[in-house]
């Protein structure tokens, strides 16, 4: 076999295994004896959805939510994105007074629709408190819920006043654009939050090529409130998850590129490809959610809806 052909060999398989792997993946959990299909992120983050998210406790070490699951909090990611928030986590524990990082919603159990956010869709978006300090005697404290913060870092509107902690803040930010298994494209903030951050990390001397990338990474954003008051953090699309149709809602800034397109290749292998083609059963077609809230469905118990109505997760025929 000529190298040409085996690399048209190649190409064809990874097409036929992205393709595959799509359509397994709504309703693949009903089909007795199935392989597990691939998880992760698909569509926009504003009308996406998740396959097969992965579950951020109510606590864990140096992170709390700040609502639970039953009191509506939203805990369901792909594995980089809750990977990503239990490392920050424990990175900001390393202080000598250490105060949890407190959590916003990430999406639900299957992604979609959300009433309270515009994006958070498709397992790419988690909110992040911001640290904060008692005004008085500059004391570091548990964020009590989202605190708005003015142009000079005071908060606004509350009895006790607090201010922003930019020293904990940066060094969240350093945490986030530093994690090689995250993919961060975009942490939304305000834009006076986002100049009070650079000019703590110019001021202590932070890393020039570090400064420049939050210089690009952080932005307020232009379609809802200027995110006053916490971090909204989004991370790309693996390349793997590209494949599968998702889009990344922001830059894919070249050191991501560059470094992803390594840890998330496929390998091609013949008796793998072979195992997939006969997995997957005639009479399926897949296609958006439309008009279900993946959000809504039990763990393992989805809706009978999922195989009445047409293009939801997939087609059950």
């Amino acid at each position: 076999m000529t190298s040409s052909s085996r690399a048209l060999r190649r190409g064809l398989a990874s097409l036929f295994l992205g393709l595959a792997a799509h359509a397994l993946t709504g309703c693949a959990h009903l089909l007795p004896g199935a392989a597990s299909p691939e998880g992760g992120s698909r569509g926009k983050p504003s009308t996406g959805w998740l396959a097969h998210g992965v579950r951020l406790p109510d606590r864990g070490p140096g992170f709390e939510a700040l609502r639970t699951e039953s009191e509506g909090g939203l805990h369901f990611g792909t594995d980089r994105v809750v990977g990503m928030v239990r490392r920050s986590a424990r990175a900001m524990m390393r202080d000598r007074v250490a105060v949890p990082l407190k959590v916003g919603d990430l999406s639900g159990l299957r992604g979609g629709h959300v009433t309270r956010h515009h994006s958070h869709r498709n397992g790419r978006d988690v909110d992040l408190l911001f640290f904060t300090r008692d005004a008085a005697s500059g004391r570091p404290v548990i964020a009590p819920g989202f605190i708005r913060y003015n142009r000079t870092g005071d908060s606004v509107g509350l009895a006790t006043p607090l201010r922003f902690d930019a020293e904990r803040n940066w060094r969240l930010v350093e945490a986030l654009l530093q994690d090689p298994h995250a993919g961060v494209i975009r942490v939304f903030c305000a834009s006076w939050i986002k100049a009070m951050l650079l000019d703590h990390a110019r001021r202590i001397g932070a890393p020039g090529w570090l400064v420049e990338r939050a210089d690009l990474v952080l932005a307020q954003p232009g379609d809802s409130a200027p995110h006053d008051d916490h971090f909204h953090v989004r991370v790309a699309c693996t390349p793997g998850e590209r494949v599968l149709g998702c889009q990344d809602g922001g830059p894919l800034w070249p050191w991501l590129d560059k470094d992803w397109e390594k840890a998330d290749a496929t390998p091609m292998d013949d008796d793998a490809l072979l195992a997939l083609m006969e997995a997957i059963p005639p009479g399926f077609e897949h296609g958006p959610p439309d008009g279900i809230s993946p959000s809504s469905a039990a763990p393992g118990k989805p809706d009978a809806s999922y195989c009445a109505r047409p293009a939801v997760e997939l087609v059950c025929r």
